[in-house]
């Protein structure tokens, strides 16, 4: 595992290349140096900040295994701690809910909405001892629009760093006036890592989703995002109906198709995004920020999918819907966005029984990398980008 010459078959060019080694989905050693290379250095997507909507809201959960509490002050500012204790390292609070402050339930330790320790029973007696300096650990946290991330490195770049040119490429879809109108979350059997490769690829949509997704071939761009075309995948550059493009922390798959890709066919959808505007305007764009999350864009709304890697064998998938505003006080609103549940819950069904099928498979000693197709394009740049983590290129 990792010796000088593991990856050199993934990092050929995509029609040259293999997938990534089987025992990197399913070996408990190469998860452990995923956390630590990967998981503990970059900015992780953390959901939208409506999940602590008034002051006083907030939500405690473990990402790679460390507790976060993540809270909205009186003040309005969203901040995220390390969910330990300063005196004997307890979980402070568990689940969600709204609260003036934070008791540590071992000996009483109380902490306020922004960290700061505000009482501490008996301590007077102790010699020196500061409320001051014994506050929770603060974590970084940013937001991009109304999307939380946080990044465990005191020194980590900018959240826009990391993002890079990404934030053009979406910015008319105007992440700040987007509302959260449905969060779900399931468990799945399978590796963080096969779970958001299967989301960023065609290839299996025909076969996978062939009563559903696959039936969209209202145009070419729509065949070829249904896996149905047998055109080249991105080719034609800035004018091509599927568009690829790839930045260092994240790629693009660029759709210019009618009808919307956040419905199956037959629904009604709902109405454009007001300030859409380029190609954002033609169709559908959806995007996989590294290291594990997807943000759909369609012309009416978004949805994101936010993978937590629970175990080398299993991640949990959070699943958010999201439309502007105005959008949401429609009247007709409730009636209409059922269809973009119905399409989000039926596909993800069937990416749970095969991404749990592939994850049985390569569990097996016999596992071996394969081959990569053109529709998986995006797959292989991300494969790329995880072993450029794990292991920098010489």
């Amino acid at each position: 595992m990792l010796a000088p010459r593991f990856f050199d078959q993934v990092r050929r060019p995509a029609l040259e290349a293999e997938t990534l080694p089987a025992a990197c989905y399913s070996d408990p050693a190469f998860f452990e140096t995923e956390k630590k290379e990967i998981f503990h250095k970059v900015w992780n997507f953390i959901g939208h900040d409506d999940q602590v909507k008034a002051p006083g809201d907030y939500m405690a959960f473990e990402l790679v295994g460390i507790p976060v509490i993540v809270a909205r002050g009186r003040d309005g500012k969203v901040r995220a701690f390390a969910n330990t204790c300063r005196h004997r390292g307890c979980r402070v609070i568990t689940g969600s809910g709204n609260s003036r402050a934070f008791k540590c339930g071992y000996h009483g330790w109380v902490y306020g909405l922004d960290g700061k320790l505000q009482g501490a029973p008996q301590m007077e007696h102790s010699h020196g001892f500061d409320k001051a300096d014994y506050g929770l650990f603060p974590i970084r946290l940013e937001q991009w629009g109304r999307f939380m991330y946080v990044n465990f490195r005191a020194d980590a770049p900018l959240l826009a760093t990391q993002l890079g040119a990404l934030v053009g490429t979406l910015a008319s879809y105007n992440f700040d006036d987007m509302v959260l109108v449905r969060r779900r979350e399931v468990e799945v059997g399978c590796n963080w890592k096969i779970y958001l490769e299967n989301v960023m690829e065609p290839y299996h949509t025909p076969h996978v989703h062939a009563t559903t997704l696959a039936m969209k071939n209202e145009d070419e761009g729509a065949t070829i995002m249904s896996g149905n075309s047998n055109l080249l995948f991105g080719e034609g550059g800035d004018n091509a109906p599927v568009k690829l493009e790839f930045g260092e922390n994240h790629a693009c798959l660029v759709g210019r198709h009618v009808g919307s890709r956040g419905l199956l066919p037959g629904e009604e959808p709902l109405p454009p995004i007001k300030s859409l505007a380029g190609r954002p305007r033609d169709g559908s764009i959806w995007s996989y920020t590294y290291p594990c999350t997807t943000i759909s864009c369609q012309r009416e709304g978004m949805w994101y999918v936010e993978i937590q890697p629970l175990a080398v064998d299993r991640s949990k998938l959070v699943l958010g819907t999201c439309f502007p505003k105005e959008t949401t006080e429609r009247p007709d609103f409730e009636d209409k966005v059922q269809g973009y549940y119905r399409r989000l819950d039926i596909t993800t069904a069937e990416d749970l029984v095969i991404t749990e099928e592939q994850q049985a498979g390569v569990s097996s000693p016999f596992a071996r990398a394969g081959r990569v197709c053109h529709l998986e394009a995006v797959a292989h740049a991300f494969r790329n980008w995880v072993a450029d983590k794990v292991q920098p290129a010489a």
